[in-house]
């Protein structure tokens, strides 16, 4: 027997003679009848037709053709009984109707209720790709069959074919919308049986069922041998919770609870509970994380967020996403927020754990109020007003607290122009920020400040021909703002995040936009290059030490145009860089790119690249495209991301993801995963290598398609990395279709 084939049988042997005796149960009720087809008028042709007016019986012979709404009945004799609808069919039988091919020898059925026996048959459920042959098969509707000395498979073995795996039964009960129940049962894999099983029932259709999941199994050069068992509880049909024991041989053993459920189309939760007993650290650890979201009233909704680890190093030790591994710290909230007549308000609270960076002197928001009004027009006139306030306190464990009020009122003129071609937006917001203590001082601390604003637009366009069914059209957006806010002490202010810092401007920015698109009559439209840059001049004395121009900002999206379909199928490209052009350097460099060439292969490159050195600060409080301030010195980083995949000959799949850190020659995470995939797609199996700068991991994961996939962490990362390619495939690892 071929090697690759043991994994295959660990999986059925777990996964199938494992299961819980509640799967032995007898089987559903049979489901009632189609009606829309026993409601419709009976049609019979053939070549030779007698009736007995008596008996009132049909007798055909020769190209028998029986039509009844979506059933479609064929064969080479067929005597039909008008009163009761009963039909025995010989010779050639071909039944179709909706979802279900049968093909016999003998059929009898009746056509009111669409029951009947088929005698040494073969049942092709046509979206489930399912196919069953049995000497005796009985039918109770277009999904259900109960059969004896029969098959089930769901490879697309066609004409005589052996095929790649089948389960070969004494008795089975096939019900495509609810399950399988089997007796007798054989696993054959080329048509050699392999595994007898014990009887069983194992879950169908598109409704989610009680039962185990298949395990997951793989090896960790830090825990060891992992062995993860999953069952899966079908609550109601709105709510479900799974549990998922896991072993680590070198590091204890925990579990983890995963709890979701929807209340109605606006509401909804999904809670996962992790839990190790570390038998290294002898210590029990566990992480929670989960988000509920619900709409109260059409005015009123809610969001709670909850992210929480009992120690600061689980995710860093215990998890298989990078991601997280590097997280400085996790976030916990809940917001409340209720719609106005005019504007919105808000209660929200948050807390910050700590992991890679910050402690016990965390400013934590417990809790935050706030009302927003956005911009209205007074009386019908061109000035507008608009107001934001916040209230909150900030606590934390150890240190001082503080609270803070933020009151903003704005001021804007709308409607202004020169000659209909340059668009004027005159703007003023007064800040009045007061705090219940200073930094040092526990005395009342305020703050009274304003910005104002003068901003000028305008927007050119022209479409050209290019071709007899494309158009392209190219549009300049040229912008011009100038922004002023006054000088203010905040020595002895609290600083916590951008509310408290409020540096003086005196700031012109100046961008430009353009893009270039493309319409096509027949195949849609793509934007070829959308192009923004920009840079600000400190009108006086800059801050030190940012320079009187600042650095130039460029940022460049580039899309597949519609004729580059056959090379490539999809092809996307963008770069988001500073230049310096008092040192004639980029201090940023960020580029992401990514193509597709007909579901073959992809590659995709990314790099992040900054200058040592001090940096621009992007943007600020009151406008996000402006470049005041310049920020203190940090390290060079430079970072670069690639990935892909590719579909080899013979069923075989390679993909990879890398992370690297170029400045410190450390890779952060390397993910390698591939599959064979037989020629039919009825089952797949995948390996995936994780590694970190700590520890390495390797798990493969198994799917029969219609049947069962391989659950866990290598499912996502395995979906992540072939989706572009796989996407929407049947017989992948990562999913049963």
């Amino acid at each position: 027997m071929s090697v690759v084939f043991w994994p295959i049988l660990m999986c059925v042997m777990i996964g199938l003679v494992t299961l819980p005796e509640v799967f032995a149960q007898e089987p559903l009720p049979e489901k009632s009848s189609n009606a829309e087809s026993t409601s419709s008028p009976v049609e019979l042709t053939a070549d030779s037709l007698d009736y007995d007016q008596v008996t009132e019986v049909y007798v055909a012979d020769g190209s028998v053709e029986i039509v009844q709404g979506t059933v479609q009945l064929t064969a080479d004799h067929v005597t039909l009984h008008k009163l009761s609808g009963d039909v025995k069919a010989r010779g050639h039988v071909h039944l179709r109707d909706r979802q279900t091919d049968v093909w016999s020898e003998a059929l009898d059925l009746n056509l009111n209720t669409e029951k009947g026996i088929v005698t040494d048959g073969e049942v092709f459920m046509r979206e489930q790709n399912s196919f069953v042959t049995g000497q005796r098969l009985r039918r109770y509707s277009e999904t259900h069959y109960r059969g004896t000395e029969g098959s089930f498979t769901n490879c697309d073995a066609k004409d005589g074919e052996v095929p790649a795996w089948r389960f070969t039964f004494r008795e089975m009960n096939f019900d495509w919308d609810d399950s399988i129940y089997g007796e007798g049962v054989w696993f054959n894999i080329n048509d050699v049986p392999i595994l007898p099983l014990p009887p069983f029932r194992y879950p169908l259709g598109s409704k989610r069922k009680t039962g185990l999941l298949i395990p997951t199994v793989g090896v960790d050069n830090v825990f060891g041998f992992r062995y993860r068992q999953g069952f899966f509880w079908a609550i109601t049909p709105s709510q479900d919770f799974t549990v998922s024991p896991l072993i680590l041989s070198k590091r204890g053993g925990g579990s983890d609870f995963e709890y979701r459920y929807i209340i109605d189309r606006q509401s909804k939760g999904n809670w996962i509970l992790s839990t190790l007993y570390d038998t290294e650290q002898n210590r029990g650890r566990a992480d929670i994380n989960g988000a509920h979201i619900q709409e109260v009233n059409p005015d009123l909704s809610l969001k709670l967020r909850v992210n929480y680890s009992t120690d600061r190093s689980f995710l860093q030790d215990l998890s298989n996403t990078g991601a997280l591994r590097a997280l400085p710290s996790q976030e916990s909230l809940i917001n409340i927020n209720q719609r106005l007549p005019y504007g919105s308000a808000y209660l929200l609270g948050q807390y910050l754990q700590p992991l890679s960076a910050g402690g016990t002197t965390t400013f934590q928001r417990v809790p935050e109020l706030g009302v927003r009004l956005p911009s209205y027009s007074l009386f019908g006139s061109p000035l507008a007003i608009s107001m934001d306030s916040t209230f909150v306190h900030f606590f934390r464990q150890k240190g001082y607290q503080v609270s803070r009020l933020d009151l903003m009122p704005g001021l804007e003129l709308t409607g202004l122009h020169l000659g209909h071609v340059v668009g004027l937006k005159p703007q003023m917001k007064f800040r009045d920020v007061s705090y219940t203590r200073g930094t040092t001082s526990k005395q009342v601390q305020s703050r009274e400040t304003f910005w104002a604003a003068l901003e000028a637009s305008t927007y050119l366009s022209r479409r050209f021909k290019f071709g007899p069914e494309t158009r392209i059209r190219h549009s300049i957006e040229p912008s011009v703002i100038y922004e002023f806010v006054p000088p203010t002490d905040q020595s002895k202010l609290v600083q916590i995040d951008a509310v408290d810092d409020l540096q003086k401007k005196s700031l012109v920015t100046y961008s430009l936009k353009t893009r270039l698109s493309e319409q096509n009559l027949s195949q849609g439209s793509s934007t070829w290059v959308d192009f923004f840059i920009a840079q600000s001049y400190h009108v006086g004395t800059p801050p030190s030490p940012a320079k009187r121009f600042s650095d130039i900002w460029g940022l460049v999206h580039l899309n597949r145009p519609i004729a580059f379909t056959q090379v490539f199928s999809d092809f996307q490209a963008s770069i988001d860089a500073f230049y310096d052009p008092h040192r004639k350097h980029f201090s940023q460099w960020n580029t992401d790119a990514r193509v597709l060439s007909n579901r073959s292969w992809y590659l995709e490159v990314g790099q992040r690249y900054t200058r040592s050195g001090p940096r621009v600060r992007r943007g600020d409080i009151w406008n996000p495209i402006s470049f005041n301030e310049v920020l203190s010195s940090e390290d060079e980083i430079l970072f670069l991301t690639a990935g892909g995949a590719i579909r080899l000959p013979f069923g075989l799949s390679v993909g990879s993801k890398i992370y690297r850190d170029i400045k410190k020659d450390e890779t952060s995470e390397l993910d390698i995963v591939g599959f064979y995939q037989n020629p039919c797609r009825c089952f797949s199996l995948g390996l995936y290598y994780i590694q970190f700068p700590d520890r390495t991991q390797f798990n493969f994961l198994f799917s029969l398609t219609g049947l069962w996939a391989g659950a866990g962490e290598g499912q996502g990362l395995m979906k992540t990395i072939f989706e572009p390619i796989f996407g929407g495939e049947r017989g992948v690892p990562w999913s049963m279709n």
